[in-house]
Order: structure tokens, then C-alpha cells, then sequence
């Protein structure tokens, strides 16, 4: 695919942990404000959710006999280049359609994080 831009591999690390049922990786790549972070219970209710939803990625992958490969776009950015859109196409070894996906991101002193 060539050189990736910081966050087409932030988006495509992402969605690579998702389908390997990394959930450790997704969620560390997950953008929390500091609100958001003092909510009470809001974190851990993300968490689990968010498991939730990786462990059934993960089963759809094994399902589709693991990734084949993951393309990503060239991002759309608002005015500001704070956040960005990127869009992801995931390609399964036994599946003939892609699986398309929109990764919105938010530039943090830490890097590229999912916005969710």
C-alpha cells in the first residue's frame, strides 16, 4: 500500500486489533475527554461494550476465514485538520464482498485516537 499518513495507520491499527480480538489495543486507541473520563461508570460501561463488539468482529473475521487484507483511504478532514475521517475497507479470505467502515479520529497530544 506504500506510506501511510499517522492517522490512516492509526485507523488501520485500529481496525486490525478489532478483528484480531485485541480489545486491550482497541480501547487504548479509543479518545475519552477528560469529562468523559470522570463520569462515573462511563469508562468501564464503554469497555464492556466495546469487548462486546470486538469479541463479535472477531468471530465474523474467524468466520470469514481471517483477514485478507485492510485498505485505507485518504482521510476527509474538517477545517482545523483536528479530526479526520478516514474510510477502511477490511477483506475477508472467504468472502467475496469487503466490509466498509468510517473511522472518525481526534488528534491528541498522544497521537491519532478513535472518536466515538
Amino acid at each position: 500500500m506504500g506510506y501511510l499518513h499517522l492517522h490512516q495507520a492509526a485507523a488501520k491499527k485500529y481496525t486490525e486489533a478489532v478483528y484480531a480480538g485485541d480489545s486491550e489495543t482497541a480501547i487504548s486507541m479509543i479518545y475519552l475527554s477528560e469529562q468523559d473520563k470522570k463520569e462515573a461508570g462511563l469508562p468501564k460501561m464503554l469497555s464492556g461494550k466495546i469487548k462486546a463488539e470486538i469479541a463479535h468482529r472477531k468471530e465474523f473475521a474467524v468466520k470469514n476465514g481471517g483477514i485478507k487484507e485492510i485498505s485505507v483511504g485518504e482521510p476527509k478532514y474538517d477545517n482545523d485538520k483536528k479530526f479526520a475521517d478516514v474510510s477502511v475497507t477490511v477483506t475477508f479470505k472467504k468472502s467475496e464482498k469487503p466490509k466498509e467502515e468510517h473511522i472518525r479520529l481526534i488528534k491528541t497530544d498522544d497521537g491519532w485516537k478513535l472518536k466515538i
